[in-house]
């Protein structure tokens, strides 16, 4: 027999073949080194020295290996394209085919690469690929399933569990299952399917265990016992089956529902809840609801007329769930309004499967104060306001300052605005405004502020007395006597001409004749200097010489403005 090589691989294969019939039997011990030369791709881990049942057959021949996957030895089958070949182990035979040199093994219509497993499952085993160019196979045992159930008989609203056990399958491995249903179908189900995947847990060296629960739907219609079972699958929801439990029935449970409130009416500021009772309804899955009458969204705290809620298990069929609806405190005038409440499954606009009794909305009005901390505030002050009263919705509250006499402008105000906004909790709120100062004489005026819901421009629901502003500025002169001008508020400029304060025209110094002499006085005491009016002082020196006015100037942190002016003043 010629030693095999890559190059002729097709004779050495040929040769077995003719002489086929001078081998004492199908199948051939040789070391692994005789065929690897021959095989176009092998697993790792294979030492040549390992010894290979070699098959000897003609195409579509069908050979025992039995004795060969005793002790899961290597099996070497060398095809040429286009051959067929049966395996048989016992009495379970698998045919594998092989369409060019070098390709994947057929088996089924499926074709099986390098470490691939063909679930042949004869004789308890699979074949796994650890070579082609032909194919170079390795028996290991094939996994077994078994199924059990929680019950055969499982009520709409409960749930049956499927037991999957296993030898021969690695933990963690994914398997699948499906719904083989007589009369039942998807919508039968929480889960609203018919399929899905599991894991395998470990139970031991080769066992393993995973847990499927299928929980029944309940509902309102009435039916004759249905019936299902769950197939066990491998590599998808459409794989092989593997296993299947026997059938489970459904039994019908007519559900019903009720809902009560727990009183007739509910005024504005309180709430009512809604008592929803069930029989035959499953408690894992959430019910809704939608509330009719005449009440809308914004009658509520919650500003919705729907929602959701889930109910609790009071027995083997039963449950109970609670809805709560808080009524909102408003200032409109209402009468005869009232809702209900109508419990649907699915969504919010699913089926009606129970409505409640009216309840009716008794109207409750808010009394709203304003309380002024002065009514005569002078300028630079402030004044608050305090906000209260009773059942006043929480939230955010608007208010406007109007003219009550004289002349109110927003510049009148620190910040300049004549509007804002507040929040209001347990019945309380407060505003605090101040009072711009000038330097303009004005006279008194007065304001009044306005309470408003919904934004500056909306509802009012209360006014405050009458501010009156005490006129507190002083124009230049008004303490003049003939000599002095002031007081009159001046900036800090710190040297910086954009923002100085013209002094020359707060004393009217335009008034003057040319030639005139004025002193001045910079107080230096403190944090005081003369740089921190250093721009304002430059301007007004500039003007007075444009005007041949003489400026007589001290500075000094005496505060002593008296004394230098008498020794220095011409």
């Amino acid at each position: 027999m010629p030693r095999p090589s890559l190059s002729n691989r097709g004779n050495f294969k040929a040769y077995l073949r003719h002489f086929k019939a001078k081998f004492n039997g199908n199948l051939q011990k040789l070391p692994e080194y005789w065929i690897d030369a021959i095989l176009s791709t092998k697993a790792a881990g294979i030492s040549t020295t390992t010894d290979v049942n070699v098959v000897i057959f003609d195409n579509k021949d069908t050979v025992d290996i039995t004795t060969a996957t005793n002790n899961n030895e290597l099996i070497y089958i060398p095809a040429l394209p286009g051959d067929e070949i049966s395996l048989k182990i016992g009495s379970s035979v698998a045919t594998l085919t092989f369409d060019a040199e070098g390709d994947p093994v057929t088996f089924k219509g499926t074709t099986y690469n390098l470490n691939d497993t063909i679930p042949t499952n004869i004789g308890g085993k699979n074949l796994v690929v650890k070579g082609l160019g032909g194919a170079l196979l390795q028996p290991s045992s094939a996994p077994v399933y078994s199924v059990g159930i929680s019950t055969g008989i499982v009520n709409e609203g409960s749930s049956v569990d499927i037991t999957v056990n296993t030898t021969d399958v690695g933990a963690g491995t994914t398997l699948y299952y499906s719904t083989n249903t007589t009369t039942a179908s998807a919508a039968d189900f929480t889960d609203n399917s018919l399929t899905g995947s599991f894991v395998v847990v470990s139970t031991g060296s080769t066992t393993g265990v995973a847990t499927i629960t299928r929980s029944i739907t309940s509902d309102a219609i009435s039916e004759s016992t249905e019936t299902f079972k769950i197939e066990i699958r491998e590599g998808s929801t459409s794989g092989t089956k593997v296993a299947e439990t026997q059938n489970i029935s459904i039994n019908s449970i007519d559900s019903y529902y009720t809902i009560t409130p727990s009183a007739v009416s509910v005024n504005e500021g309180s709430s009512v809840s809604f008592t929803v009772n069930t029989a035959g309804v499953s408690t894992s899955q959430p019910l809704y609801y939608s509330t009719g009458g005449s009440a809308s969204a914004a009658d509520f705290t919650d500003n919705s007329v729907t929602g959701s809620f889930s109910l609790v298990s009071t027995g083997s069929t039963t449950g109970v769930g609670t809805i709560v609806r808080a009524i909102a405190t408003d200032f409109n005038s209402e009468s005869g309004e009232n809702f209900n409440i109508a419990v649907r499954t699915g969504s919010v606009s699913g089926s009606i499967v129970a409505t409640s009794s009216n309840v009716t909305i008794g109207d409750v009005t808010p009394t709203v104060n304003v309380a002024e901390s002065s009514t005569s505030v002078d300028e630079g002050g402030s004044v608050t306001f305090t906000i209260s009263g009773s059942n006043i919705p929480d939230g955010t509250y608007y208010y406007t300052i109007y003219e009550e006499d004289g002349t109110i402008a927003s510049t009148d105000f620190n910040p300049a605005n004549l509007n804002g906004s507040f929040s209001v909790s347990n019945n309380n709120g407060s505003i605090t405004i101040t009072i711009a100062e000038d330097i303009t004489s004005e006279g008194p005026d007065q304001f009044k502020i306005q309470i408003r819901t919904g934004s500056i421009s909306g509802t009012v629901i209360a006014e405050s007395n009458a501010i009156t502003i005490n006129d507190t500025s002083r124009a230049p002169g008004t303490q003049a006597n003939g000599l002095t001008f002031g007081p009159a508020q001046v900036n800090r400029d710190n040297g910086n001409p954009d923002n100085i304060t013209d002094w020359y025209e707060i004393c009217d110094i335009d008034s003057l004749p040319e030639g005139s002499s004025i002193a001045l006085f910079i107080d230096g005491s403190g944090s005081m200097t003369q740089a921190n009016v250093q721009a304002s002082y430059d301007a007004f020196v500039a003007k007075l010489n444009a005007k041949n006015i003489t400026i007589t100037t001290v500075t000094n942190s005496n505060e002593d403005w008296i004394t230098p002016f008498i020794v220095d003043l011409p």
